[in-house]
């Protein structure tokens, strides 16, 4: 079974979800197609890896990550030209981009020379820390976020705008998504298991209470809720368990 270097694992992993998600807007992620906004996040990429990494002498490695990213993007719009709504797509995409920074933090580089981070001397461990809930943060929220909403009508077999219309305020589901993750990834951290525990019951009940008497949106209701917690969950243990 490989080894991963943690001191390259979580920062290659912040920098993903910070240029994948946070620093990629819908403007980009519509319009990769066209030759600037792909290089355009490709840079981002790079330089996200290249700051987060903290070796300023050390530029393959992020150049390495970028240019894997780029080719992996540019295969998904050649071979899913049409999967801005594509959970698969979605998934099959973030799996090989995590392949690739899992394959990179396999290697062990300071045998030729190459990575020697400013933080590392210091306080590493407070360091990868602080990214690895920067990156969790990021995960829970937008990352979550953009699976549920392309897997959700899928599950359901239906279109889910009419059925987000009508149950409040414009994208006011999405904020309560994210809150709620990120208070169940802060619970799990933390160790208060029972906090989460009453987090879901409560959410489940105020919810489950306001929903019309209609079966579409109680499906649609259910089956959101359900899934923001598994993924919110999942996320949360996965990131407690890389912690150094």
């Amino acid at each position: 079974m490989p080894s991963f270097d943690l001191t390259l694992l979580i920062p290659l992993l912040a920098a993903h979800f910070l240029s994948d998600f946070a620093l990629q807007p819908d403007a980009i992620a519509r319009n990769k197609q066209r030759i600037g906004t792909l290089l355009l996040h490709i840079l981002i990429t790079g330089l996200c890896a290249y700051l987060l990494l903290g070796d300023f002498r050390e530029w393959r490695i992020p150049l390495l990550l970028a240019a894997t990213h780029g080719i992996i993007d540019l295969l998904k719009l050649r071979l899913a030209p049409n999967s801005s709504r594509d959970a698969a797509a979605f998934v099959v995409d973030q799996l090989a981009h995590f392949a690739i920074i899992f394959a990179v933090s396999a290697v062990d580089w300071t045998r030729v020379g190459m990575l020697a981070p400013w933080w590392k001397p210091h306080n590493p461990e407070g360091y990868l820390n602080t990214l690895l809930f920067l990156g969790g943060v990021i995960a829970v929220t937008q990352a979550a976020g953009v699976f549920i909403s392309k897997l959700l009508p899928k599950l359901l077999d239906t279109d889910t705008v009419e059925l987000q219309s009508n149950t409040g305020f414009a994208k006011a589901g999405r904020y309560i998504g994210y809150l709620e993750r990120l208070l169940l990834l802060l619970f799990v951290i933390t160790g208060q298991l029972a906090a989460a525990g009453f987090l879901i019951a409560a959410k489940s009940v105020f919810r489950f209470q306001k929903t019309q008497e209609d079966r579409k949106q109680t499906e649609y209701v259910l089956l959101g809720t359900l899934l923001s917690f598994t993924t919110g969950i999942a996320i949360a243990f996965a990131i407690k368990a890389m912690m150094p």
